[in-house]
C-alpha cells in the first residue's frame, strides 16, 4: 500500500493546543487498498490456506503468539475438507515452534458461519495465552496456563453467537468476529479477560456488540452484556477491543448506524468503561459520516488511545484516518456534544396528538420516526429530512391517525447526523 501524500490537521474543541484531538489522514490512491486474504509464515511445511492470522507479542517474555484458520481447501463444498484452528509461537520472531492444533470443534471451508474464524491470542499477566474464535457452535475460548506448552483438551463455547459471525451491511459482506484483551493494569480487575463480539441476536437489521469478561483465567464467563442498546434500533457491528495498560480502561470501537434514519450512512462509535465493563460513555470518532465500504478499523491503548479506520473521502477515493485521544480532551468533547443536542421534552403520556415542542441549536434536516422499546422489526416514519431552522419549533404527533394502540413508544429524531429520543409512555 503506497501513501500519495500526507496532511495533518487538528480538530480543536477549545484554544489550548493540549486538549485538541489530533487526527491524521493519509490519502491513498485511487485502487491501493482492495481488501486481501491474509497470511502467516510460520508453516513453511504445511502448504494448506492459512486465513486471519493475528499475532501477539508478548514484550516481558520476549514472545510471539500467532494464531490462524487453517482450510483443507479453501471454499470446498466437500464435507470432508475442514477448517481448524491452529497456534504457534516465537522467540523474537526468527524460529516458529511447530503448529498447534487448537480447536476441537472443526469448521467447513466456506468461509461462512459454519467455518471455524478469526482466532485472536492475548497474553495474561503471568504468560498465560488467551485465545478466542467463532466457532459453528458459539463463541470459542482456549488457554495455556504455562505459555503455550499445554492447552486444555477442547475449546470452551462461552456463548451462543446468534445467526453466526457472518452477516452483511448494505450489501456488502463483514463479521462480527470476536476480539480478546486482558487488563495488565495493576488497577482493580487486573487479570480480568475480555472478549466482544457482534451478531443478530436482535435482529438482522439490528446488529449489537456484545461483551462477556472473566476473573479466573476463563472458567467462568459473565452473561453477555450489550453495549450499544439504543431504542431505534439500528446497526452496530464490527468491534475492535483494547484494555489501557495503565488504567484498565476498556476501549471498544465499533461501526455505528444509530444516528441515521436510512440509507449508507455510518459512524465509528468508540464505547470506554472505567468500571471494568459494567457502564460505558460513547463518543463518535469520526468527523463526517461515511458510507460502509470496508471492514478495516483499528484500535491501541498504548499510552494514548488511537482509532484508526478507512473510508471514502469527498474525492470519492479511500483514505486512512486517525484519532488520537486522551482523558483530558474526552470531557471536553462530551461538554461540546452536549450543545448540539436537540432540546424537548423527553416523557410523554399516551393520547391521540401530542404537541412535541422542540429546540435546534442550528438549521437541520430533521427526520422522525417511531419504534418500540422490545421490537426491533416496528418502525413508523412521521417525516422524513423536514428543512427546519434552528430555534424553536413544533409539530403535531396524531398517534391516532398512525393507528397506534395504547402502550409504550420511542419517538426518533434525527439531524446533523445525530439523534435523539423521547418516551410516550401508558401512563
Amino acid at each position: 500500500m503506497k501513501f500519495k501524500h500526507f496532511l495533518f490537521f487538528t480538530i480543536c474543541l477549545v484554544n489550548s493546543a493540549e486538549t485538541c484531538w489530533s487526527q491524521f489522514k493519509s490519502t491513498l490512491s485511487e485502487g491501493d487498498y482492495t481488501p486481501v486474504k491474509s497470511h502467516i509464515i510460520v508453516d513453511n511445511i504445511n502448504q494448506k490456506y492459512k486465513d486471519q492470522p493475528h499475532v501477539y507479542f508478548d514484550a516481558q517474555r520476549n514472545l510471539w503468539h500467532a494464531t490462524w484458520t487453517q482450510f483443507d481447501h479453501y471454499k470446498s463444498k466437500l464435507k470432508k475438507d475442514i477448517s481448524v484452528i491452529y497456534y504457534a509461537q516465537s522467540i523474537e520472531g526468527k524460529a516458529w515452534t511447530s503448529a498447534k492444533q487448537l480447536s476441537y470443534v472443526k469448521g467447513d471451508c466456506l468461509d461462512s458461519d459454519s467455518t471455524v474464524k478469526g482466532p485472536m491470542p492475548c497474553v495474561g499477566l503471568n504468560g498465560e495465552i488467551y485465545v478466542s474464535w467463532a466457532s459453528p457452535k458459539g463463541l470459542a475460548f482456549q488457554r495455556s496456563l504455562d505459555s503455550g506448552k499445554t492447552w486444555l483438551k477442547e475449546e470452551k463455547i462461552i456463548n451462543a453467537i446468534p445467526k453466526g459471525w457472518a452477516s452483511t451491511v448494505d450489501g456488502i459482506h463483514t463479521n462480527g468476529l470476536p476480539v480478546i484483551a486482558c487488563d495488565l493494569s495493576k488497577g482493580e480487575f487486573k487479570g480480568r479477560i475480555y472478549i466482544s463480539w457482534s451478531d443478530e441476536k436482535n435482529g438482522e437489521k439490528n446488529k449489537d456488540v456484545f461483551l462477556v469478561y472473566s476473573d479466573d483465567k476463563g472458567e467462568n464467563w459473565t452473561e453477555p452484556i450489550l453495549v450499544t442498546y439504543h431504542p431505534n434500533h439500528k446497526e452496530q457491528f464490527k468491534p475492535s477491543i483494547k484494555v489501557d495498560s495503565l488504567t484498565g480502561f476498556v476501549y471498544i470501537l465499533y461501526f455505528d448506524k444509530q444516528n441515521y434514519l436510512e440509507g449508507r450512512d455510518t459512524d465509528l462509535t468508540l464505547a470506554i468503561s472505567q468500571n471494568g465493563g459494567l457502564k460505558f460513555d460513547y463518543y463518535k470518532v469520526n468527523e463526517v459520516s461515511f458510507p460502509f465500504n470496508s471492514n478495516h478499523t483499528a484500535l491501541t491503548a498504548d499510552t494514548v488511545v488511537r482509532a484508526t479506520w478507512v473510508q471514502v473521502n469527498a474525492a470519492k477515493r479511500f483514505a486512512l484516518y486517525e484519532v488520537i485521544l486522551n482523558e483530558e480532551n474526552i470531557q471536553q468533547y462530551y461538554t461540546n456534544e452536549l450543545d448540539k443536542d436537540i432540546k424537548l421534552e423527553r416523557s410523554f403520556v399516551f393520547q391521540d396528538r401530542i404537541s412535541i415542542e422542540y429546540e435546534l441549536p442550528k438549521n437541520a434536516l430533521l427526520s422522525v420516526a417511531i419504534t418500540k422499546p422490545l421490537e426491533p422489526g416496528f418502525e413508523k416514519v412521521i417525516f422524513k429530512n423536514k428543512h427546519v431552522f434552528a430555534g424553536k419549533n413544533s409539530f403535531i404527533l396524531d398517534l391516532k391517525a398512525l393507528r397506534l394502540k395504547k402502550g409504550s413508544y420511542i419517538v426518533s429524531y434525527y439531524y446533523n447526523g445525530r439523534n435523539s429520543f423521547s418516551w410516550i409512555t401508558e401512563e
